[in-house]
């Protein structure tokens, strides 16, 4: 076959191979987003209610808003949405959305509705205060949360709150709670329970770390496991390999993996401070190694620092006494001849 068109077919190979590698890795990138935008989508649809049922409620005649429409009840729905876990300052922070229907509504128009009475709403420990006449704006809130960081990444935390409402100077307001939420980095379970008439209801939510945060912190603490080893391979091995000695490049890549190592930690998702225990199995041990690998780059440095010392001074003392011996030679060889000359002289007479 002319090589031309071996190179050609080769040329063609190559090409293929990068177009179906290209293709692959775009198809799975577009193939992650749309499954993580129907995820998303789902855990929106996915809530937890603590509608109870319709005899505590009063059912309205009058005009509603479209949006109450199919449920035509003197009700506020309240919409809880857990957005964020914050494990610094050990709160779960919510959004809290307010739909009012029925008689609790005065006018509204295709940008809101206005409430007919003023009303207070406690969410946990938090108050929040509405006049009459305005919109319900929604607010922000956050909950204390109890868990234990120390698993991390395996953790789990939960936590529990109620939510409760007045009107109209104390009178209980009926109230119907939806809970859902997916935080970056975790996956929850939210359960809504609520009293006998509708007028308050208690959030339950317990929550873990997602199944790619888990993947991520895991593979991140076996890397830092195998750089460890490979640091102290390394080290072991300019010990016992014949005619080797510790180079510069081996303490660079050591001492860089050293230093580098709280930063490769911290690059875990969603990482609590140092001290959790993934660091006394990991972080810790991976300091210690490297730490070693270090002092023996250097020992081993010095080591060889004084052997070759040592090593030629001897061959300067060696080369030194062959020079004073050749010297002596020199000097003694014209007395041997002289010698010689005499010595053949005296057995000739």
């Amino acid at each position: 076959m002319p090589p031309k068109r071996i190179k050609l077919r080769r040329l063609s190979a190559h090409t293929l191979f990068v177009i179906l590698f290209s293709t692959l890795i775009i198809g799975s990138l577009i193939g992650i987003k749309i499954g993580s935008e129907e995820k998303s989508a789902l855990n929106r649809r996915k809530f937890s209610s603590s509608f109870v049922d319709n005899h505590s409620l009063n059912v309205t005649s009058g005009p509603t808003p479209p949006v109450c429409a199919d449920q035509r009840l003197d009700v506020v729905n309240i919409i809880v949405e857990a957005y964020n876990v914050n494990y610094g300052a050990s709160q779960l922070q919510i959004s809290n959305s307010f739909l009012p229907c029925g008689s609790f509504v005065s006018r509204f128009d295709s940008f809101g509705s206005f409430i007919s009475s003023s009303m207070a709403i406690n969410v946990d420990s938090t108050a929040i205060q509405f006049a009459s006449g305005q919109t319900m704006a929604n607010k922000t809130s956050s909950v204390y949360i109890q868990g234990d960081t120390n698993n991390y990444p395996l953790d789990t935390f939960s936590v529990s709150f109620n939510v409760r409402g007045t009107f109209d100077d104390g009178k209980p307001l009926p109230i119907v709670v939806y809970a859902f939420g997916q935080p970056l980095g975790y996956s929850l379970q939210l359960e809504v329970f609520g009293n006998e008439d509708n007028t308050a209801a208690s959030i339950i939510v317990t929550a873990r770390r997602n199944p790619t945060t888990i993947a991520f912190a895991l593979a991140i603490m076996l890397l830092m496991w195998i750089m460890s080893l490979l640091a102290i391979a390394l080290a072991y091995a300019v010990w016992t390999v014949p005619g080797k000695k510790v180079e510069l490049p081996f303490i660079i890549f050591t001492v860089a993996l050293l230093f580098a190592m709280p930063t490769v930690r911290n690059a875990m998702p969603n990482a609590p401070p140092i001290g959790v225990l993934a660091d006394q199995m990991v972080t810790g041990w991976a300091m210690l190694l490297l730490s070693l690998a270090v002092i023996s780059h250097f020992v081993n440095l010095l080591y060889h620092v004084y052997k070759d010392a040592a090593h030629a001074k001897q061959e300067r003392n060696r080369l030194s006494r062959n020079y004073e011996n050749v010297k002596f030679e020199e000097e003694m060889d014209p007395i041997a001849k002289v010698d010689a000359v005499h010595y053949s002289t005296s057995a000739t007479k």
